[in-house]
């Protein structure tokens, strides 16, 4: 489960719909006040889609894969610095981005983190954001945190979570920062017509899914990562309107391919809604996903845990995981 946070952080630095819509805190209404407030209309929850990596203090999940349903979130007081990917080719509707490796001299103590211009700074502290209640799903959600690192969750949700177009929103307590309130709107379940995808440099990928019936407020991402071990891994991240079709182009996977592989590549793809919040120097959002994690296939190339697995004539780089 913490993987998958993990990942949907990872997922954000691009902006959604409505993006120039962002409320802060002081915008936001007491969530003691709205607990018995009906859930807004779904064509009218405002939207500000998910936070940009530079200032991503933490993130709310609502998600569900074909396996189980659940929340989660967590919280920072500032971003950990490996986590801000740097952008290094757009290509229509994809970009590519690239996990820098900060490097300090001397090297920082055990309570600071190196920042990606070789300041030693105070690590970021985990948040207690008090109670965390989030309504309009099939059975109501109410949090505490967690410690250690005050993390959120609940995995006993039905599968699927929610009613399909459908309002949710997350009404925090918010400690420090306040109380705040966020919105989404529910997916509807992502078919695929195929998660098997098979990677050509310089080929298109053209990706065909069944469009939504019950909002039109959804969008699609699609993530890939074909180097796993590389000092600075880099990965391609398309953003698409939920129209049924997605193009990740050839050229994005030329550039993607020229900053290494390594290890099984790997693949997710999701129809999400998404809003933010302002804290302070920071940003706080809910995502609200339906998530399919896709089989990824890169022509010519051959990922590996032993010489078993791989071409004649080749020998496996262990701690690379590929064929050589």
């Amino acid at each position: 489960m913490r993987a998958l946070l993990a990942f949907a952080l990872a997922c954000g630095g691009d902006k959604g719909e409505d993006a120039d819509v962002v409320p802060s805190i002081d915008d936001t209404a007491d969530p003691a006040d709205t607990a018995t407030e009906p859930l807004p209309d779904p064509d009218g929850v405002p939207l500000g889609g998910v936070c940009e990596d530079a200032n991503h203090w933490g993130a709310f999940l609502v998600s569900r894969t074909a396996d189980y349903a659940y929340v989660s979130g967590t919280v920072s007081n500032a971003i950990v610095p490996v986590t801000e990917l740097t952008r290094v080719s757009t290509h229509g509707d994809c970009t590519i981005w690239k996990r820098e490796n900060p490097f300090c001299e001397p090297a920082c103590t055990s309570d600071q983190t190196c920042s990606l211009s070789g300041e030693c700074l105070p690590y970021p502290e985990a948040q207690d954001l008090g109670r965390v209640w989030v309504d309009g799903l099939l059975l109501p959600v109410a949090i505490d945190p967690v410690m250690p690192g005050y993390t959120y969750f609940d995995t006993s949700l039905p599968n699927p979570p929610w009613t399909p177009g459908g309002a949710i929103r997350l009404r925090a307590e918010g400690g420090g920062f306040g109380p705040f309130v966020l919105h989404a709107v529910a997916p509807d379940l992502f078919v695929a017509d195929s998660t098997a995808w098979t990677l050509t440099e310089g080929e298109d990928l053209q990706v065909i899914w069944t469009p939504p019936t019950a909002t039109s407020r959804t969008e699609v991402v699609m993530e890939v990562n074909v180097d796993q071990h590389g000092i600075t891994p880099a990965r391609v991240r398309c953003i698409w309107p939920d129209t049924g079709s997605g193009t990740l182009p050839g050229a994005a996977l030329e550039s993607l391919f020229s900053l290494g592989l390594s290890g099984f590549p790997q693949g997710t793809i999701q129809r999400r809604t998404a809003d933010r919040v302002v804290v302070g120097e920071g940003c706080i959002d809910l995502q609200a996903t339906d998530v399919l994690r896709g089989s990824v296939t890169i022509t010519g190339y051959t990922p590996c845990t032993n010489d078993s697995q791989c071409p004649d004539g080749q020998s496996c780089n262990e701690p690379l995981e590929r064929c050589e």
